[in-house]
């Protein structure tokens, strides 16, 4: 049998202690076993994550030596989200590829994936914000800073961004995405996948299929990308493809947004 080209997950959001961390141990499992070529995290692994690993609870930090080992086996690679913070160099030093955007061909059909944060451009406070995060000034001063500040850092900034950037978080990209689903499309995309919405659907436009992903947690909702190019996506119980809630983005119907934090 052949194998899946790749399996796909989102916004895990993993706490300092959090109970959902088992159910990746146990995705991690079945990923291997079951061969597919690649995986993919859309980001947003942790609350927050900045910096190295010291900043991470014990909990957190064994979620990284797990994504080690299995980079050892198979490709991995960590398309930052916005809740990731100059994380570059450890995702590297874990092995592991960090990139803004991936593609991949599974079958005759191009996948485009990536987290999903850059599409509404209309969110100039956030854009603005992103940039300066992830600047050169800011990596030198996280990277002078003791890890046990990097931690408070993160804290504080979980804080923040639960309760900041309300108009955008009620704003419905409608327009943005079309642009955006055009543009791919143009450069020989076919079916494109992000997360960060935390919603499940598919929507055609711009031409394009768009696949949003729902937040993993305990169920372990993933996309499996076959080998002939069919996304399905699956939970942890194991009886195969599983349907839920839809939220189809469709012009003033339905808010799927790109500002969730």
């Amino acid at each position: 049998m052949e194998r899946d080209a790749a399996w796909c997950l989102a916004d895990p959001h993993f706490g300092r202690e959090d109970g959902a961390i088992p159910s990746f141990h146990r995705w991690l499992d079945l990923f291997l076993r079951s061969e597919a070529r690649h995986l993919v995290l859309l980001g947003d692994l942790f609350e927050v994550w900045v910096g190295p690993r010291e900043a991470l609870t014990p909990a957190q930090a064994g979620v990284l030596e797990a994504l080690a080992r299995t980079a050892e086996a198979r490709p991995v690679t960590y398309l930052a989200g916005n809740r990731d913070y100059l994380v570059a160099e450890e995702v590297a030093r874990l092995g592991i590829s960090v990139r803004e955007a991936l593609r991949l061909s599974a079958g005759r059909r191009r996948f485009h994936f990536e987290h999903g944060d850059l599409i509404n451009t209309s969110d100039r406070p956030y854009l603005a914000f992103r940039e300066v995060a992830r600047s050169a000034a800011a990596r030198a001063f996280v990277g002078a800073l003791p890890p046990r500040w990097a931690a408070r850092l993160g804290l504080f900034l979980e804080g923040r961004l639960s309760g900041t950037n309300r108009v955008f978080k009620r704003y419905e990209p409608v327009r943005e995405l079309e642009r955006w689903a055009e543009d791919l499309k143009a450069h020989g995309v076919d079916e494109a996948v992000v997360g960060h919405f935390h919603r499940s659907g598919t929507v055609r436009s711009g031409g394009l299929v768009v696949r949003f992903v729902p937040q993993f947690r305990e169920e372990g909702f993933h996309l499996r990308i076959g080998p002939g190019g069919t996304a399905r996506l699956f939970d942890l119980g194991g009886g195969g493809p599983v349907e839920v809630p839809q939220d189809l983005l469709r012009p003033g119907e339905t808010s799927v947004n790109p500002a969730v934090p």
